[in-house]
This record gives C-alpha cells, sequence and structure tokens, in this order.
C-alpha cells in the first residue's frame, strides 16, 4: 500500500488587489486607521505621491511617516526604534524596490504585519522572500524577508512611474526563463519543484509577447504585476530564489560586486540572460525561444554592455566570478573553467554585436 503522501504548508498574502484605483479604493487602508498604529514607509522621491494618493493616512494622527534613505542595515536599525517607540501595530511600505525591501525585512524581525503599495514595477520585490539590503562595505545581501500580509498594485498609480522602472520589472521577469533552464540542467542533483517551477514559468508568460503595447498602458501594467507577483510567490514555495535566479543573476550579481556600470538590477539580468542565450546556442545546449527576446527588445529594454556603461574586459571579468557569487547555486556556468574561449568570444559577439 501507498503511504500518506506529506504536504506543504505554504504562505500566501492575506489579500491582494491588482486593478485601477486599488488605492483610493481600498476599504482595508480605512479600517486600519480607526483601530492601529501605523508606520507609514516612503522615501523622499514619492512623498508628494503619498499625500496625495493616501490623503486620509498620511495625515492621521494614528500614522508615523518614516522616510527611508537606503536600502541598507542602518535603514532597518532606524525603522525598528521607530516602530519600538511608537508602539507601530502595521507598517504600509509605500515606494519602489528600496522602501519594500527595507520593511519585508523589518516585518521578518518584529513579526509585525506589512502592507506594501508599489509605486513602480522595478523587480519582483513585491512577494518575494528575499530583501536585498547593503551592508556597511555597501555590498549587497540577500536577506529572508516576510511575504506581505497584503498587497495593493494600484495599476493606475504604477502606470505613471519612469519607463525604465517598467522595463526594468520586464527585464526581471523574463530572466525566468533562463533561471529555469538552468533548473533543467541541474535537476539530477538538485532536483525540481514542480509547482514553484510551473509559478515561475506561467510568471514569466504573463508578460511574454505583450510589446506591442506602449509601457504605460494598463494592460502592461497589470500583466506585469501580475507575473511579479506570482515569480516572488514561486521563491517562495520554493524556498529559495532557483526558480527566478540562475546564470544571469549570478553574471548580475557579479557586476554588483565589482561595481561595474550602471544598470539596474532587471536590466542587468536581462544583459546576462541575452548572453547566457547566445552562449546556450553555442554549446548546443537547450535554449528559450527567440521570442523572449523579441519581448526583450520590443519593449526597448537597456540590455546591452555599452547602454549600461560595461565594458567587454568589465563583463568578461563579471563572468570569470559569477559561479562562485551565490554557494551551492549549480547553472550551466559551471563548465566555465573549461568553456573555450572562443565559445564565450563568439558568444558575446552574437548577444551583443559589439
Amino acid at each position: 500500500m501507498m503511504g500518506k503522501l506529506s504536504t506543504r504548508h505554504l504562505e500566501f498574502p492575506a489579500q491582494l488587489i491588482v486593478q485601477q484605483g486599488a488605492v483610493s479604493n481600498s476599504d482595508y487602508l480605512s479600517t486600519l486607521l480607526a483601530s492601529k498604529r501605523i508606520l507609514l514607509a516612503i522615501d523622499e522621491g514619492v512623498r508628494e505621491l503619498a499625500r496625495n494618493a493616501l490623503a486620509d493616512l498620511y495625515h492621521s494622527e494614528l500614522c508615523v511617516i518614516h522616510a527611508i534613505h537606503a536600502a541598507n542595515l542602518q535603514s532597518i536599525r532606524e525603522i525598528d526604534i521607530s516602530c519600538a517607540t511608537q508602539q507601530i501595530q502595521t507598517i504600509v511600505a509605500f515606494g519602489g524596490g528600496k522602501v519594500l525591501d527595507v520593511c519585508k525585512r523589518l516585518a521578518t524581525k518584529r513579526n509585525i504585519e506589512l502592507i506594501v503599495i508599489p509605486t513602480a514595477l522595478s523587480s519582483d520585490c513585491i512577494s518575494s522572500p528575499v530583501a536585498v539590503i547593503f551592508d556597511e562595505q555597501g555590498q549587497k545581501l540577500s536577506l529572508p524577508a516576510a511575504i506581505p500580509n497584503f498587497i495593493i498594485v494600484d495599476t493606475e498609480l504604477c502606470a505613471r512611474a519612469p519607463n525604465r522602472l517598467t522595463q526594468a520589472g520586464i527585464g526581471d521577469l523574463l530572466s525566468n526563463y533562463s533561471a529555469l533552464l538552468d533548473i533543467e540542467y541541474a535537476k539530477d542533483r538538485v532536483g525540481v519543484d514542480g509547482f514553484s517551477f510551473l509559478l515561475a514559468k506561467s510568471a514569466a508568460n504573463e508578460i511574454l509577447g505583450m510589446e506591442q503595447y506602449g509601457l504605460d498602458e494598463l494592460v502592461v501594467i497589470n500583466q506585469l504585476a501580475e507575473g511579479l507577483i506570482l515569480s516572488g510567490l514561486a521563491m517562495g514555495f520554493s524556498g529559495d530564489s532557483r526558480p527566478c535566479s540562475g546564470a544571469e543573476h549570478l553574471i548580475s550579481h557579479a557586476i554588483d560586486y565589482l561595481k561595474f556600470g550602471e544598470g539596474l538590477h532587471g536590466e542587468q539580468v536581462a544583459l546576462a540572460m541575452r548572453f547566457c542565450h547566445a552562449l546556450r546556442q553555442q554549446l548546443s545546449l537547450p535554449c528559450f525561444e527567440e521570442s523572449v527576446l523579441a519581448t526583450l527588445d520590443g519593449f526597448g529594454i537597456r540590455s546591452t554592455p555599452k547602454a549600461l556603461d560595461i565594458t567587454k574586459a568589465q563583463f568578461l571579468e563579471a563572468l570569470s566570478i559569477a559561479p562562485t557569487m551565490r554557494k551551492g547555486r549549480i547553472t550551466f556556468l559551471e563548465n566555465l573553467p573549461i568553456m573555450a574561449k572562443e565559445d564565450i568570444e563568439q558568444a558575446y559577439q552574437k548577444a551583443f554585436k559589439d
């Protein structure tokens, strides 16, 4: 007889809203005003937006406004002190990835209710169990973080974000296709979590082929928001970032470590995804469909070394240390030391036509 199969207990946000006018139409925020001590975390760039979009909350006597200046350990300490001294019961994170990551990490430490309201869709940090935080030496850390209790994505609000941030979010989401190839590559040694694999692929499918629309059109913003949320949840189900982070992310981490260029995270993983695709082709390894690159190009995402102010020598240096960026992360780049230099060179030329 077959024994009883075990199941997993998975974390979801308690509530999720993705729609036009979601902030102004949210009864939940109004309910909070009447009963809880709230900290509204923002950055200076969205202060006026918060004042208008969250007027009742912003001016409430029960609400403490806290500006986050950087996604670093010091910011986490500062907001932690504010929560303790003000007896905060709920944090509302309103802003971009910097604000969301600091608040997610703080919510983990303090075990406090967290509501996130992104003002830009530049990465999958909205729902991911990871916070990207800088240490005292300026190096990026990927730390465990709470999945928000409540996610509110006002598509009309996010459509006003600079196009480059939206493009970066698309780049980050499309990179799932590359990461999933590395899961397939390593499946005999690490195994495949089928559910998180399916979620990560479904997430990327949300934006594939949407390049005929404008970056600020609500149909794109809606699809991108849903895809990034699914992407974050895929990592939560997996217990790590593997469904959405493969060789392309290792290269991006190396670029960050070496402090090369001026690319956003989503642009860097898009650049690295483009190269990994060309290198896989060169090595006759499985590749994603060309339609992925067509979507990348159709949305005009900066994804070449020149566009991100990275020289060829710098890119190749970052590539050389990429496999060391995350201990235990198996990708096809583990074969880098034995790859022919000609294959790497030809892949670079094909990817970037440089």
